[in-house]
């Protein structure tokens, strides 16, 4: 990479870290072209000429956000030193912390209904998602915590309805960080719990 090239790039994370640092907590429509640019140390002309819109630029940041949340998961559950009941302890809390960095406003940003962020989505669960969690089912199955069996299908569904109803603006307008900790909760014990004993 020559020096023009590691100029450009580095640019360009500044702007989506930029705007990275912003959308958490605001309303992605309250936020000017101008004061990404102040932020990001460029001109409002880099921002377009990198990525052509704000929106685009928006879906940049959610796609490396997400990458970067995929990869923490992935790391913990591909460490076979750990356990699986410590495993979705930790799992519980990158969540959470993850939850309380986004406020309801921010959540707002997600483009749920935007066809390139819907296959996105759709391309990160089926190459990513599902094989990560299937292999931490089939470590509780060796450990003897999980009873029950969990097919790749059910799973796919169930994220699949979760997706969808996420790209309802009024269910998204009643999403808070607690409510959202709670279907966290409830989503990870709803796949990973055990069958109760008589």
């Amino acid at each position: 990479m020559n020096g023009y090239e590691k100029r450009r790039n580095e640019k360009k994370k500044q702007i989506i870290h930029a705007l990275t640092d912003l959308v958490g907590t605001r309303n992605l429509r309250e936020i000017g072209v101008r004061e990404i640019a102040e932020r990001a140390g460029v001109s409002p002309a880099s921002i377009y000429n990198f990525f052509g819109s704000k929106e685009e630029l928006a879906k940049q940041v959610f796609y490396e956000a997400t990458e970067e949340i995929i990869k923490e998961f992935q790391e913990l559950f591909e460490d076979v030193d750990i356990p699986f009941n410590e495993k979705i302890n930790k799992t519980l809390t990158i969540s959470s912390k993850n939850q309380e960095m986004l406020n309801s406003e921010g959540l707002k940003n997600f483009m749920f209904e935007d066809s390139d962020f819907k296959q996105y989505i759709e391309e990160l669960s089926k190459e990513k998602i599902i094989p990560m969690f299937m292999k931490l089912i089939e470590q509780g199955k060796v450990e003897g915590v999980i009873k029950q069996g969990v097919s790749a299908k059910a799973i796919i569904m169930y994220m699949n309805s979760l997706t969808t109803m996420m790209s309802n603006p009024e269910i998204r307008e009643n999403l808070d960080v607690e409510l959202r900790k709670e279907m966290t909760y409830l989503f990870m014990y709803g796949i990973f719990g055990s069958e109760p004993t008589e």
